[in-house]
C-alpha cells in the first residue's frame, strides 16, 4: 500500500530542512496517489536525499542542480552554490549527490572560538609557571611553615595538578579518542575531575581555618594537618570513584567527557563542590561580619594575618564560584554576541585561577616577603664577606715589605 511512502516522507519534512516548490509539492502528491507521468523509465521521480535536499522529477540524462542546505549537522553553509545530482538514463538517480561546492560559513563566533584557544593556552601556561614558583617558595622557605601556610601549599599543589592534567587532556584527546573510548583516556578524564575537586575542597579547608580562627575564636594550635589534608585530598576520592562507576555503568562512551541526555551521573561530583563552594560563602560572610565589627580595634599580627588571608579569600572564592557556575548558564542558541562574550569571559577567568592563587596567597603574603627579604639580606651578606676575604688575599706584596726583607736577609748575610 502506500502507507509506507507516506510515513517515510512525513518523517523526513520532520526532520531535514528543505524548502519545495509549490510544484514539487504538486508533484510529490501526484507520486505518492500513484499518478506517475508516461514513459516513467525516462524520468527520476521527485527524491528527498538523505541530507534533505528535495529534487525534483527530471527527465532522464539531465544534471540538476539545487541551491546549497542552509544547516546541516549544526554547520552553516553558502546556499548561493550549487550542488549537482544526475538523473541516469535508466531513470534513477545517482546514489550521490556532488557536495564540493558546498562551504561553510565561517560565523564570527568560531573565529572568537579559535582566538579563546590561545588564550585558554595562554593563561594555563603563565598559571602553571606562576603555580610552580609558589610552590617552590613555599617548599625553601621552612620559617613560614605554619598551618595556614601549609594550607596555602596544598591549594596551589591542587592547582599544579589540575593545570598538568588540563595540558593532558587538551594534547592526547581528539574526535578519534573520544569515539574509541578506551580506558586510558578514561583515566585521564577521572584524574582531571578529581583535581578539579580537590580545588574546591582546598578552597573549603581555607574557609574552614579562617571561620575556626576567626569566628569560632579557637585556638589554631588544636587544629591538625592531617584533618586538612583528609578535607583536601581524601574525600574528593570516594566521589570520582562513585562518579566513575556511574559513567562505567550508565554513560560509558566518549571517554566520560560530556553526558547524555537524561543521565545525571556528573551531579555526583558537581553536586559536593556546589555544595563546599555555598558554604564558603556562609563561612565568608560570617568571617567579615565578625573583623568588622569585634576585631576591627585589634591591631595583634595574627589579626592583621587573618585580615590579609580573608582580604585574599574574598577575591579568590568568588573567581572560583564565578568560572564554575558560567557552565551552568551558558548561551546556546543563536545568540551570537552573548556567546562570544562567554567564550571570552570564562576563557580569561578559568585558564588565569592559578595565576591570582599565586599572587594572593603567595606572592602577596607578607609572611613570604618577609622571609625573601631576610635571605636576599644573608645572600648579600655573605657575598660581600666572601668579596672582601678574596680581596684581602689577592692583595700583592708591598714595596715595604720586600725592602724589608731583602735588608733582614743582608743583614743576616
Amino acid at each position: 500500500g502506500t502507507r509506507g511512502p507516506k510515513l517515510h516522507i512525513s518523517i523526513h519534512f520532520k526532520f531535514v530542512h528543505f524548502n519545495p516548490t509549490v510544484v514539487e509539492l504538486v508533484e510529490f502528491g501526484l507520486f505518492l496517489l500513484g499518478g506517475n507521468p508516461k514513459h516513467k523509465s525516462l524520468y527520476c521521480d521527485l527524491s528527498v536525499d538523505g541530507i534533505g535536499t528535495c529534487w525534483p522529477r527530471s527527465a532522464a540524462g539531465e544534471l540538476i542542480s539545487r541551491p546549497c542546505p542552509e544547516q546541516f549537522n549544526g554547520i552553516h553553509y553558502n546556499t548561493t552554490n550549487q550542488v549537482y545530482r544526475e538523473c541516469q538514463s535508466d531513470g534513477s538517480w545517482a546514489s550521490r549527490g556532488n557536495y564540493s561546492q558546498c562551504t561553510e560559513i565561517i560565523r564570527k563566533s568560531k573565529v572568537h572560538y579559535q582566538v579563546a584557544v590561545i588564550i585558554n593556552y595562554l593563561g594555563h601556561c603563565i598559571s602553571l609557571g606562576a603555580l610552580l614558583l609558589a610552590f617552590t617558595l613555599f617548599m625553601r622557605l621552612r620559617s613560614i611553615r605554619c598551618l595556614r601556610n601549609i594550607i596555602h601549599w596544598n591549594l596551589i599543589s591542587a592547582f599544579i595538578l589540575r593545570n598538568a592534567t588540563w595540558f593532558i587532556v587538551q594534547l592526547t584527546m581528539n574526535p578519534a579518542v573520544t569515539e574509541s573510548n578506551q580506558v586510558w583516556c578514561r583515566l585521564v578524564t577521572a584524574a582531571y575531575n578529581y583535581f578539579h575537586v580537590t580545588n574546591f575542597f582546598w578552597m573549603f579547608g581555607e574557609g574552614c581555618y579562617l571561620h575556626t580562627a576567626v569566628v569560632l575564636t579557637y585556638s589554631t594550635d588544636k587544629l591538625r594537618k592531617w584533618m586538612f589534608i583528609c578535607i583536601g585530598w581524601g574525600i574528593p576520592f570516594p566521589i570520582i570513584v562513585a562518579w566513575a562507576l556511574g559513567k562505567l555503568y550508565y554513560d560509558n562512551e566518549k571517554c566520560w567527557f560530556g553526558k547524555r541526555a537524561g543521565v545525571y551521573t556528573d551531579y555526583i561530583y558537581q553536586g559536593p563542590m556546589i555544595l563546599v563552594l555555598l558554604i564558603n560563602f556562609v563561612f565568608l560572610f560570617n568571617i567579615v561580619r565578625i573583623l568588622m565589627t569585634k576585631l576591627r580595634a585589634s591591631t595583634t599580627s595574627e589579626t592583621i594575618q587573618y585580615r590579609k588571608a580573608v582580604k585574599a579569600t574574598l577575591v579568590l572564592l568568588p573567581l572560583l564560584g564565578i568560572t564554575y557556575m558560567l557552565f551552568f548558564v551558558n548561551p546556546g542558541g543563536e545568540d551570537e554576541v552573548a556567546q562570544i562574550v562567554f567564550i571570552y569571559f570564562n576563557s580569561i577567568l578559568e585558564s588565569f585561577q592559578g595565576f591570582f592563587v599565586s599572587v594572593f596567597y603567595c606572592f602577596l603574603n607578607s609572611e613570604v616577603r618577609s622571609a625573601i627579604r631576610k635571605r636576599w639580606i644573608r645572600w648579600q651578606d655573605r657575598h660581600s664577606i666572601r668579596s672582601r676575604a678574596v680581596r684581602v688575599t689577592s692583595l700583592p706584596t708591598s714595596p715595604s715589605r720586600v725592602s724589608f726583607h731583602s735588608i733582614k736577609q743582608s743583614s743576616n748575610l
